[in-house]
């Protein structure tokens, strides 16, 4: 983890503090280095917006000395700090409830001996790692809305969560999920023997795609600073959107043409991908909003105090859509999640019926009107 002893008073007040630094260590807790001309370093420190601190008036005496700005003549917006962090503790909880959902799915698969180590499994336990780490980042973020990490010593760390978890599980489970819809499109049609070893290398294409992106990111982030972070977090997000969006939409085209067409025998697992992916394509966009607008406000002295909402909006997007992949791997499974199947309630919090009786209801209904348009 990165460490290190953050000052009292701002260092080299008079020559200023590095902007693009990930973490200000010439700048006293509470406080964050902002683009400011006047400096030599190119930067002064201030209140950080991104806790919702904001600059006090000063007080005026007699003094012949004067510390300078400091992080006690900083206040508290209290009502931001209130919806931020109500935000970041409902996201946190319904993340535990995705890690209880994913671990007993894992279990119950193992208990069954359906637990092989395919595609499907590797997402489960990808989705299961990003989820650990985003409730961990969900907790040092409220700890520091509201000051419980005095020396700001868990988010000077935070940055190992995001290099070696967030950021690399992103574009692996997206790739991982499309290898999914391989499989499945292989064990639903009759392929020859070079077709067969197309798909085969597809699978690893993918893969090694997922890896290349993955520790490109983790080396390009170690050389940078934090807006090498934000930027270099938007290509797993926007690589991961466009290739959902054409991946998910080929093979709903190849399962099922005619998304009215219920009698086909694909149906029920085309209308599981397509809403997935629908789901998907929405968090990705809401994530490359979050990312955008952190990058733009970032260390910025007029808009900082909106990075904090930003920030919130680009959990809540990866929870989201962590979610739709989770739909999607517990219809895939259903065959061997029977022991959980309730229509009043469930192991998995409710969201096990959305991958089986809401589509039996909505093809009951789309063949019956199917039938009343039969002449």
């Amino acid at each position: 983890m990165a460490q290190g002893v953050r000052p009292e008073f701002p260092l080299l007040a008079n020559e200023g503090c590095d902007p693009g630094a990930r973490t200000t260590m010439s700048c006293p807790t509470r406080m964050e280095c902002f683009v400011d001309e006047q400096y030599a370093e190119g930067g002064r420190c201030d209140c950080n917006p991104l806790w919702f601190k904001i600059p006090g008036k000063l007080p005026f005496d007699d003094l012949e000395w004067d510390d300078g700005f400091t992080a006690s003549d900083c206040e508290n917006h209290n009502f931001s700090r209130l919806i931020v962090s109500t935000f970041q503790l409902v996201n946190a909880g319904l993340i535990l409830c995705f890690i209880f959902t994913d671990v007993v799915i894992i279990r119950e698969l193992n208990r069954v001996k359906a637990l092989k180590w395919n595609a499907a499994t590797y997402s489960l336990f990808f989705l299961l790692w990003a989820a650990v780490a985003i409730f961990f980042v969900d907790l040092i973020y409220i700890f520091n809305f509201w000051d419980l990490d005095r020396k700001e010593y868990w988010y000077m760390s935070r940055t190992v969560l995001f290099t070696y978890a967030l950021m690399p599980a992103n574009v692996i489970i997206d790739f991982e999920i499309g290898v999914t819809w391989i499989d499945l499109y292989d064990r639903t049609n009759k392929m020859s023997k070079s077709t067969s070893r197309y798909l085969k290398v597809l699978r690893y294409a993918l893969r090694t795609i997922a890896f290349i992106m993955s520790f490109g990111f983790i080396i390009w982030v170690s050389l940078g600073g934090i807006l090498n972070l934000l930027v270099s977090a938007l290509m797993p997000s926007v690589v991961g959107m466009i290739f959902i969006a054409i991946g998910g939409h080929l093979i709903v085209k190849t399962l099922c043409p005619d998304v009215k067409d219920v009698r086909n025998s694909n149906w029920k697992v085309a209308a599981s991908i397509r809403r997935a992916v629908k789901h998907g394509v929405g968090g990705k966009m809401l994530e490359i909003m979050g990312l955008v607008g952190m990058g733009r406000t970032s260390r910025d002295p007029f808009l900082g105090y909106t990075y904090g909402y930003f920030n919130a909006l680009f959990f809540f997007a990866y929870m989201f859509r962590m979610w739709a992949w989770l739909h999607y791997l517990i219809y895939s499974s259903r065959k061997h999640l029977k022991k959980y199947k309730n229509k009043n309630a469930s192991a998995y919090f409710g969201f096990a019926t959305i991958g089986g009786d809401s589509l039996q209801s909505v093809s009951t209904r789309l063949l019956q009107q199917s039938k009343e348009d039969d002449p």
